[in-house]
């Protein structure tokens, strides 16, 4: 699952930026959800249903373009200057993590629900931002 033309040293941090975004984005809806029908946040109840989570979750984010939320983030979490370069690299590593999570979903699993629980011990303000989360050979996707 290489990636041609991303710098060694900004994979992770995209893979740790993507993650982010999908986190982020899936505590917006289960908060509009909690308000809209009175309902707490939805909770995968089989594995299944977890791996689908995560690939509807890959799948959702939609076409990308240098105006995209998830771009301009992985633009400022990397340093990355220019918009086309940063939607490329984007695109490549959103297409490498979905092919990761049908071959190896308990893995990409694993990963979200680090930094998911790191986020919520407030973790990981700085110290994730080289993707030091990532365990089991995720950098290296």
């Amino acid at each position: 699952m290489s990636q041609s033309g991303i710098p060694q040293s900004s994979k992770s941090t995209i893979i740790n930026s993507i993650i982010k975004h999908l986190i982020d984005s899936g505590e917006s809806e289960d908060k509009s959800s909690t308000i809209n029908k009175g309902v707490s946040g939805h909770a995968a109840s089989t594995v299944a249903d977890a791996d689908k989570d995560v690939q509807s979750a890959l799948s959702n984010i939609g076409q990308l373009s240098p105006t995209h939320p998830l771009v301009r983030r992985i633009q400022q979490d990397t340093g990355i200057q220019d918009p086309q370069l940063a939607t490329q690299y984007t695109e490549q590593t959103v297409h490498a993590m979905k092919e990761h999570a049908n071959e190896k979903p308990e893995r990409m699993r694993s990963m979200f629900r680090s930094l998911r629980r790191k986020k919520g011990e407030g973790k990981d303000q700085g110290r994730d931002k080289d993707g030091s989360f990532l365990q089991d050979g995720y950098d290296s996707f």
